[in-house]
Order: C-alpha cells, then sequence, then structure tokens
C-alpha cells in the first residue's frame, strides 16, 4: 500500500510541477528548446524539491535525499533530450503533427518509468 501512495503523490508533484503555473514561461520556453540548462536545472530543482518533500514524509530521509536526486537529473536531462529534439526537428514543435505527440509520449513515459522506480526505492 505504501508503494500506491507514493505513487500517487510523486504524480501529483510530477502533475504540479509540469502542468500548472509552478512551470514559469522562463522554464517553459527553454524547455521547449532544450536550452539555455538555468532554466531547465532551475525546473528540475522544483521537481526536485516538491520529490524531496513527500519522500522526507513517507521514508527515511537518505531514501527521500536519493530519490530526490535521481529526480534532479534524470527529469533535467529528459527535458534537455526532448527540446532539442523539438529544435531539430522544428515540425514537432505543432501539436497537429502526430509525431508531436509521440514525443510527448515518450517523453511523460520516461517520467513515469523514474517516478515508477523512485516509489520502489522508497517502499524497498
Amino acid at each position: 500500500m505504501e508503494m500506491v501512495i507514493a505513487l500517487i503523490l510523486f504524480n501529483l508533484v510530477h502533475f504540479a510541477a509540469d502542468f500548472t503555473h509552478l512551470s514559469t514561461p522562463w522554464m517553459l520556453s527553454a524547455k521547449r528548446f532544450g536550452k539555455p540548462v538555468l532554466p531547465i536545472a532551475a525546473h528540475a530543482l522544483l521537481h526536485t524539491t516538491l520529490f524531496l518533500l513527500v519522500g522526507l514524509c513517507i521514508a527515511e530521509a537518505w531514501a527521500a535525499i536519493v530519490v530526490a536526486l535521481i529526480q534532479f537529473i534524470t527529469h533535467g536531462s529528459i527535458d534537455v533530450l526532448k527540446g532539442r529534439i523539438n529544435a531539430r526537428y522544428a515540425s514537432l514543435q505543432s501539436p497537429a503533427n502526430p509525431y508531436h505527440w509521440y514525443v510527448f509520449g515518450f517523453d511523460q513515459l520516461l517520467h513515469q518509468l523514474v517516478i515508477i522506480y523512485s516509489a520502489y526505492l522508497l517502499n524497498k
């Protein structure tokens, strides 16, 4: 049951950090093209902070810190990669292009795999 709670909480904070006002235009603009890295790092730090807070509420501090660091590295890397792909292939930026959704979906799949792994680590 603890893993289910971790999955739900991690998905809630992922949603909050990616799809609400917590992601500023400065961050979103950089994510679109995968650069500059500083706003993407700030966005990843937002995810890190939220994951750390959740982790501290449901697990030991060391595990929460490990999960938060994994989140920082992977979230930032995934967003940079997606942005660079979008920048290289401009047609991917249009939601009318079906491949736009393939890239977006793959991006979200990678984030979900990290979330699942994070929940697993907290409940190991």
